[in-house]
């Protein structure tokens, strides 16, 4: 696991950048031309990607699922609910255990919004992704569930890494009770890797993403770069290269 997240750094921004521009430090006086280029590459890498124009339009290419109408929830057909986990916050002296992080939490707000309107019972997924967490992802997301929302998950999937082992132990649980229709609850720069590992595991899936990007007018302020334009940017690649992938391994 120590490889995959050294492999992802490396091929993220800002981390890609930096290297680019000490492989034009390295090239600066025998290959000069070489190296303005590739320092120019890493400038103009690092801008654009930190733009909210080009991180937008990068994020709305991987949202290829629409919301499910509010109006349209009382014909959502499935046999369980299934939310995926994101991160945990584990300094959280004022809860006493550890909570959700922002991602994870958006997830089970809007899992609660569909199980009070369905009645489906609810499969929460995420094991030890990091190998160091007190507790799984999974446990600290029905802790969320309850304590926030008043719903009980009826199973905890408590060993997944990835989102492929999300959907083949989830599967594993649901199907041994003839449960292999599910509605997917996960973002929506999210869905396509996990409604295509949740199919390949051998489920139905209703997709239901929430999370959307949130898409302003453009202004001067579209084409200057911030830290929060570069982190999209950074999640955008990080899923394609995921599906990807995916679509290799699996």
């Amino acid at each position: 696991m120590e490889l995959r997240y050294l492999l992802k750094a490396i091929l993220l921004p800002p981390f890609t950048q930096l290297i680019f521009v000490l492989l034009a430090w390295q090239l600066r006086k025998i290959l000069p031309r070489l190296a303005k280029a590739t320092f120019m590459l890493a400038v103009l890498s690092l801008w654009i990607l930190g733009t909210p124009i080009a991180s937008t339009r990068l994020a709305l290419l991987l949202e290829q699922d629409l919301a499910i109408p509010p109006n349209q929830l009382a014909t959502v057909h499935g046999d369980a609910i299934v939310i995926l986990s994101g991160s945990q916050n584990e300094n959280t002296p004022e809860f006493g255990e550890a909570v959700s992080g922002k991602e994870a939490l958006s997830r089970i707000r809007y899992g609660a919004f569909l199980q009070r309107r369905t009645g489906l019972p609810v499969l929460l997924s995420g094991g030890s992704v990091q190998g160091n967490e007190h507790r799984s992802l999974a446990e600290t997301m029905a802790f969320d569930l309850f304590e926030g929302f008043g719903i009980k998950a009826e199973w905890l999937e408590r060993k997944s890494r990835t989102t492929a082992e999300n959907a083949s132990f989830s599967y594993t649980i649901l199907a041994a009770e003839n449960k292999t229709s599910i509605v997917l609850v996960t973002s929506s720069l999210h869905m396509m890797r996990a409604k295509w590992s949740f199919e390949q595991a051998g489920f139905y899936v209703q997709p239901a993403p929430t999370g959307f990007i949130n898409t302003k007018p453009l202004t001067v302020h579209s084409f200057l770069p911030n830290a929060h334009s570069l982190q999209l940017s950074s999640d955008v690649i990080h899923e394609w290269l995921g599906y990807w992938i995916y679509l290799m391994l699996y």
